[in-house]
């Protein structure tokens, strides 16, 4: 059986139309595995993040395919996606999008109640992905009482907390120091190793490389093998 969970063939994206069209992602083919961190790299514009939100199942792509655990889902409809990406993918964002209002706990049940997770599963769940970040004693706290790399691995918590098997992250170093961005990455990895995740970063921090499985290059649209 592949190990592989997710998957691009062929994929465009193309911006804007009637001779202004602007083209974000260019015949991108790569597929991602589980137990793996790829790390999709490049400057800032050329591409990274439209990628991901393909990967997402948040853009559809011009052309192209992508195939997510063995089925292509390109050409499903909009109504069908939120169900594949809840029970799928976990998202963590470059600024963290946490509830100023809610403690960490709150934090990452509420995500799983947008899951639709079960009440009476959520609390364990959301327990153990605090303590899988090693942040359970800061169950209660806040936001505002929070380091950015503990705001970030609160973020992580918050994917992980469904067990979802693919992770994908946006900068996920991008607001941290150079050690704490490190320690970031280092959770990732093991995460990916441990629990047979796929994880894919995109980031412009070139520090990243040494501490990933893979990685992609992109710029002007275009992915190649770095």
């Amino acid at each position: 059986m592949s190990d592989e969970t997710l998957s691009v063939v062929g994929v465009a994206k193309i911006y804007g139309g009637d001779g202004l069209s602007v083209p974000a992602v260019r015949e991108a083919t790569f597929a991602c595995r589980s137990g793996t961190v790829t790390a999709i790299m490049g400057p800032s514009g050329s591409g990274k993040t439209t990628i991901l939100s393909i990967l997402g199942l948040l853009l559809k792509p011009t052309s192209g395919r992508v195939v997510l655990m063995g089925k292509d889902v390109t050409s499903l409809d909009e109504r069908e996606l939120p169900p594949l990406r809840r029970a799928s993918i976990g998202f963590i964002f470059q600024s963290f999008n946490l509830f100023s209002s809610l403690t960490v706990l709150e934090n990452v049940l509420v995500a799983l109640q947008l899951q639709k997770v079960a009440k009476a599963n959520a609390m364990g769940l959301a327990e153990a992905a605090l303590t899988r970040v090693d942040l359970v004693k800061r169950a209660n706290f806040y936001p505002r009482d929070l380091s950015g790399g503990e705001k970030q691995r609160v973020s992580i918590a918050r994917a992980i907390a469904s067990d979802a098997p693919i992770i994908l992250a946006d900068e996920p170093t991008a607001n941290l120091d150079s050690k704490t961005g490190l320690k970031i990455i280092d959770l990732l990895y093991n995460l990916a190793e441990e629990r047979r995740k796929t994880v894919v970063v995109v980031s412009h921090d070139l520090r990243l490389k040494e501490h990933v499985n893979r990685v992609l290059w992109m710029e002007d649209g275009v992915i190649h093998e770095d």
